[in-house]
């Protein structure tokens, strides 16, 4: 075994659903990856896509109830890859469940992230002001393009689980 092969890391919280505490992880996980990587872009790029995805577990997670007043951030490395996942509630019959799989599964359909990127701001442009208030998932292909991820997504009842892998050089 190489030392190579030693290299992991992991965090692991369970966090209050609370607003403040998106930028709170964002900046203390760009701090931790600061002083351990000398990739400056690249801990920016983590930053931001676990503030993304924390966001959207607030604004698409299921608080109604007085047991789900938290998520779970987890990132995960190794010498190869970080993955950034965020699992929150979710209603069983919420419309936005499928939405985020279809959206998923649209960006990974393309060649390159920042493919994706593109058509999706293209869409965001041409779409009628009267749209039906669904997310506009950009925050998803933004994720792709600028964290130079690849998306994946599960369901598993009234839990969702978005997850973002970036390889690492």
């Amino acid at each position: 075994m190489t030392k190579a092969d030693d290299f992991g890391f992991s965090i692991d919280l369970t966090v209050r659903n609370e607003w403040k505490n998106v930028d709170l992880l964002r900046t203390s996980v760009q701090n931790c990856f600061i002083a351990v990587f000398a990739d400056m872009d690249g801990c920016h790029s983590i930053a931001m896509v676990t503030g993304e995805l924390l966001e959207n577990a607030l604004k698409y997670g299921d608080w109604t109830r007085g047991d789900r007043a938290t998520f779970r951030l987890r990132i995960q490395g190794t010498e190869g890859a970080i993955e950034v996942s965020v699992q929150n509630p979710l209603r069983p019959d919420d419309p936005n469940a499928s939405r985020l799989l279809e959206s998923i599964a649209w960006i990974n359909g393309f060649a390159r992230p920042e493919q994706a990127y593109r058509a999706r701001m293209l869409q965001i442009a041409q779409e009628d002001s009267d749209s039906d208030g669904a997310p506009s998932r950009l925050g998803l292909a933004r994720i792709a393009f600028e964290g130079d991820c690849r998306l994946g997504a599960r369901v598993d009842g009234d839990v969702v689980t978005v997850s973002a892998t970036r390889r690492r050089d």
